[in-house]
């Protein structure tokens, strides 16, 4: 279950070590961190972060869709939110 973090929690645990592991998962689309970050932070579910991975697959890097793949990714996102 993911923890409730203050706003102070939440921009502690961004600068020390957020950032650069949500990256490092995004691989490609880690320009596009901060957009996922946001997103975890308001708590959105699953199939809003796959939607977004989407969107920005298409409409930032023009790339064909891949639904699976955003969910696959989404899901990999979600757990390592969840434990961090």
């Amino acid at each position: 279950m993911t923890t409730t973090r203050s706003a102070t929690e939440w921009r502690d645990f961004w600068r020390d070590r957020g950032e650069r592991e949500l990256a490092a998962l995004l691989e490609e689309l880690e320009p596009y961190a901060t957009r996922i970050a946001t997103l975890l932070g308001s708590r959105a579910p699953h199939d809003a972060l796959a939607a977004e991975l989407g969107r920005i697959r298409g409409h930032e890097l023009h790339g064909p869709p891949d639904a699976a793949r955003d969910a696959e990714l989404a899901a990999r996102v979600h757990r390592w939110f969840e434990s961090a």
